[in-house]
C-alpha cells in the first residue's frame, strides 16, 4: 500500500491567489518574512499582542516585537491590523478511509484510489487553515513523505498507520462471508486487512501489530477499545480488548518513546484504557464526571469529534447508515449534550480538549466533507465554548498531544500550535478577529488571507 501511493501522480487545477512552492525552491530562495501591524493571537493567552510585528526566518518564528523591526532583504507583509494566529490542528482525521459500510467501495475501490483521493484532501485541509493533523487509522505516512518532500501541499501529518482491533471490532471492516484472516489460515480476503486494518487477537499478535505500525513509520498507535456507529458486528456496549492486551499496546509503544490512543465510547471502556496506560482517547460520548475527574488527575488529553453527530439531520443519517448503525448514531448524538456539559463543569478538562472532526465518506464524495471541518466550531460555539477556549482547542492543545511522540515526533525543530520565538512559523493571517468571532474561521476561503505552513506562503489573497 505505501509503495502504491508514494507512485500516485495527482494532477491539480491551481488557484492563481495559491502559491504551492516546492520545499527545494523554497529553500534556494529563502528570505526573510516580515509581518507587520498585526495583533498576534499566542494560541495560549488570550490577550492579544496589538500591533505586532513577526518576523520569520527559514522555517521558524525568528522575532516578536511590539517595536518596529528594520530586516535587510525581507518580504513585508502589512497585516493591516489583522489576526495573526497559529496553524490550527485537526487531532482525528482519517485520509485514506472510506465509508466502510458500501459494499460497493469494498469491492471495487483500490489503493490507487485511496492516494489519489487523500493526497487532494491534504490541500483542501491545509486550505482550511489546518497546518497540522493526527491521522487515527489507515495508511497516512505515504501522503506526509510526499507532502514533507514538497511535491504537493498538505499538513504536517501524525500518522497511526493501520487500526489495531480485535475480532469483530470496531476496524474488523469485513463483510460477513469474509475469511478470518488468522483462523482461515489463508490470510487476509482483502487488502484492507493488510493494509487498512489489523485484526489482532491477544497480546502477542497485538505487539506483533504495534511494531508493524511503527516499522511503516507511525508516530503513535491507535487502537478500538469499544463499539462503534459505521461499524457491522459491535454494539456500542461491547468492550474490547482486555486488560493484558492493552498494555501490551502500551509497553509496546512505550518501547519507542510513543503512546496509544483509544477508540472509546462507553464509561467503562474509557476507564479500560486509562486504567491500562493509553495516554489519550477519543469520542467519549457517554463520559461521566467520574471518569472526568479521573482524566484530568493523570492528564488524559482526548478529541471528542462532534462534527459527525449534528453534521448531518437525523434523515440524513438515516438514509446513510444501516439500521443498526443509524440506531447507534443516535444513541451517541443523544449522549453528546451530557459530553459537553460534563467537559464544561469538570475543572481542568478544556486544558485537555483537542479538536477532532473524524470526517470520512464515499472516496468521491470526501471533498464536500472537508469543507464541514470548521463545523466543529459552530458546535462548540452553540455549547457555550468560549471563542478563547476554542481557539485553545484548535492550536496549542492539539500541539501539546502530539509532544506525547516523544523522540518519534517528525518535527522537532519547534514547538508548533504557538506564536512564539523559535517556533515553528505556521501562520495564518485572518481578515477579524477570531477571539470575538470564532465563526470567521468556519469561511476559510474569506477569511483566511495568508496561510503559511513550514515558513512557506501557500496562500496568498492579500490585495
Amino acid at each position: 500500500m505505501n509503495g502504491c501511493l508514494m507512485r500516485i501522480l495527482v494532477p491539480a487545477v491551481l488557484a492563481a491567489s495559491y502559491l504551492f512552492p516546492t520545499h527545494a525552491a523554497s529553500q534556494e530562495e529563502s528570505f526573510p518574512v516580515l509581518f507587520t501591524n498585526v495583533h498576534v493571537f499566542d494560541g495560549v493567552n488570550e490577550a492579544r499582542i496589538e500591533n505586532a510585528n513577526v518576523l520569520v526566518v527559514d522555517n521558524l518564528i525568528a522575532e516578536v516585537s511590539t517595536e518596529p523591526l528594520v530586516v535587510a532583504n525581507a518580504q513585508i507583509i502589512e497585516g493591516g491590523g489583522r489576526t495573526l494566529m497559529p496553524g490550527m490542528h485537526d487531532q482525528h482525521v482519517h485520509l485514506t478511509v472510506f465509508n466502510p459500510l458500501s459494499d460497493g467501495l469494498r469491492q471495487n475501490i483500490t489503493p490507487f484510489h485511496l492516494g489519489g483521493v487523500a493526497t487532494i484532501r491534504s490541500e483542501r485541509i491545509l486550505m482550511n487553515g489546518f497546518t497540522t493533523v493526527r491521522d487515527l487509522g489507515g495508511p497516512a505516512k505515504s501522503i506526509a513523505r510526499i507532502i514533507d518532500s514538497g511535491m504537493f501541499p498538505g499538513p504536517r501529518i501524525y500518522s497511526s498507520e493501520a487500526f489495531i482491533t480485535q475480532t469483530s471490532g470496531h476496524a474488523d471492516f469485513r463483510k460477513l462471508n469474509d475469511r478470518h484472516p488468522t483462523l482461515s489460515g489463508q490470510g487476509p480476503s482483502h487488502w484492507v486487512e493488510s493494509e487498512m486494518s489489523f485484526i489482532a487477537d491477544g497480546p502477542d499478535q497485538i505487539r506483533m501489530a504495534v511494531r508493524e505500525n511503527l516499522r511503516r513509520g507511525a508516530t503513535q498507535i491507535k487502537i478500538m477499545v469499544s463499539g462503534g456507529v459505521t461499524s457491522e458486528f459491535d454494539p456500542l456496549h461491547s468492550l474490547q480488548y482486555q486488560a493484558d492486551e492493552i498494555q501490551m499496546a502500551v509497553k509496546t509503544a512505550e518501547q519507542w518513546g510513543t503512546y496509544v490512543t483509544c477508540h472509546v465510547f462507553t464509561e467503562q471502556a474509557i476507564r479500560n484504557c486509562i486504567d491500562n496506560g493509553a495516554k489519550t482517547v477519543e469520542h467519549i460520548p457517554f463520559l461521566t464526571p467520574e471518569v472526568a475527574e479521573v482524566m484530568v488527575q493523570k492528564q488524559i488529553m482526548f478529541a471528542t469529534a462532534v462534527a459527525p453527530v449534528y453534521s448531518v439531520s437525523t434523515e440524513q443519517a438515516e438514509a446513510f447508515y444501516t439500521p443498526a448503525s443509524f440506531a447507534k448514531w443516535k444513541t451517541v448524538r443523544d449522549a453528546a449534550a451530557n459530553m459537553i456539559e460534563v467537559i464544561q463543569t469538570t475543572p481542568g478538562m478544556i486544558d485537555l480538549y483537542t479538536l477532532g472532526t473524524d470526517l470520512i465518506n464515499n472516496w468521491d464524495q470526501t471533498l464536500e466533507q472537508d469543507k464541514k471541518m470548521s463545523d466543529e466550531f459552530k458546535y462548540l460555539l452553540e455549547a457555550n465554548f468560549t471563542p478563547f477556549d476554542i481557539l485553545r482547542i484548535a492550536t496549542s492543545n492539539g500541539a501539546r498531544m502530539n509532544r506525547l511522540t516523544g523522540l518519534n515526533n517528525p518535527y522537532q525543530d519547534g514547538p508548533l500550535g504557538v506564536v512564539e520565538v523559535g517556533a515553528y512559523a505556521d501562520l495564518l493571517l485572518v481578515d477579524g478577529n477570531p477571539l470575538e468571532d470564532i465563526l470567521l474561521l468556519s469561511d476559510p476561503d474569506t477569511n483566511l488571507k495568508i496561510i503559511m505552513k513550514d515558513g512557506v506562503i501557500y496562500k496568498n489573497t492579500l490585495d
